[in-house]
């Protein structure tokens, strides 16, 4: 596996290299120490800065017009600056990582875990901007769920939360990918405060709850990695696992909620749009963020950032926000929870 990310980083770094960070136009950012020495620079003589979005695709493996759309938006804030965003999509979100870290991309969209693993490998790895209903941070974000098909529904019958956890030792479990926030993050911290050292000690390294059953120190009998939310939801409705890890309302859009029952859920910080702060103009970073800040349905560019008053937003919609979403600018401190949940793995 680790063969397999290393070439993939590999590739990813290339095919950036030949789409334009690696040339002039778009900034050293082999050199973090003096990218914004260049493109200031670059700037005076009249060249572009080009900085690069790295994204995970659809389920279609194409960038999604949602993404587009808010690419777009980051266009329409850098273009009086004589700066633009291209984008490349990555196939995994360790890609997306390194590609950040690297310097061969400059931007992310989503997944909190992702960010913060790069964040704690680097310091310059900020969050810049997310959304919430109404602007309010406090209503920000999406739930994690821990769930099992509704066959097993009696297993749980009058159990606590702890009491539901516990039930899931032994059976076989479904994560999405080693770096989803609320697939894999979220449910590992949940199954370690149940199964760790200050629950029940049955496990004693966080990682085993991920990467190892059993019978190697592990709790389960089996662990699956979906590669999606959607993936996950599958297995666990059609009883491929016990029990699995997704969020937001993915069963809903498959039409499996009721196939679902959930045994646990817990709230997520909302994602972010995310940088590598030394690779990037400060005066650019202050332009996106004013321009999200002030976005709204009626004065944003693309017609599929916010659905119509009425319709839901979301994956799967055609529109990446709901229509009373709004853009609020963040700092680092908002996702200490996801830092907490990692700071045992690193």
């Amino acid at each position: 596996m680790k063969k397999i990310l290393k070439a993939a980083v590999s590739f990813l770094a290339v095919g950036l290299a030949l789409t334009g960070c690696g040339n002039q136009e778009a900034g050293s950012n082999s050199d973090s120490a003096s990218g914004t020495e260049n493109k200031a620079e670059e700037n005076k003589s009249g060249e572009q800065t080009v900085y690069t979005a790295v994204l995970l695709p659809n389920d279609g493996g194409e960038l999604g017009k949602e993404n587009e759309a808010i690419i777009e938006e980051m266009n329409v804030a850098l273009e009086p600056l004589n700066a633009k965003v291209d984008y490349q999509v990555a196939d995994d979100y360790s890609v997306v990582s390194e590609a950040i870290l690297s310097g061969t991309g400059q931007i992310s969209i989503g997944s909190g875990a992702t960010y913060v693993k790069a964040r704690m490998e680097n310091e310059k790895v900020i969050p810049i901007l997310t959304y919430a209903p109404d602007g309010n941070l406090e209503k920000a974000g999406y739930t994690s769920y821990i769930g099992t098909n509704k066959s097993h529904a009696k297993d749980f019958e009058g159990l606590s939360d702890k009491e539901k956890l516990q039930k899931l030792k032994g059976q076989s479990f479904s994560f999405v990918s080693a770096t989803s926030t609320s697939g894999r993050v979220v449910p590992t911290t949940t199954l370690w405060e149940t199964f760790g050292p200050e629950g029940s000690g049955e496990v004693k390294e966080k990682a085993k709850i991920f990467e190892a059953t059993d019978k190697d120190g592990g709790i389960f009998s089996q662990v699956q990695f979906a590669g999606s939310h959607p993936a996950s939801v599958e297995l666990i409705a059609n009883d491929r696992v016990y029990a699995g890890a997704y969020c937001c309302d993915y069963a809903q859009k498959a039409g499996k909620e009721n196939d679902i029952e959930i045994v646990y859920q817990q709230q997520v910080p909302g994602d972010p749009i995310w940088i590598n702060s030394e690779n990037m103009q400060q005066e650019h970073i202050d332009a996106i963020i004013k321009h999200f800040t002030e976005l709204t349905p009626e004065n944003a560019k693309s017609d599929v950032l916010f659905a119509p008053e009425g319709q839901k937003g979301g994956e799967g919609s055609g529109y990446y926000l709901n229509n009373n979403d709004r853009y609020i600018a963040v700092k680092a401190d908002y996702y200490d929870i996801l830092e907490k949940m990692f700071k045992d793995e690193m």
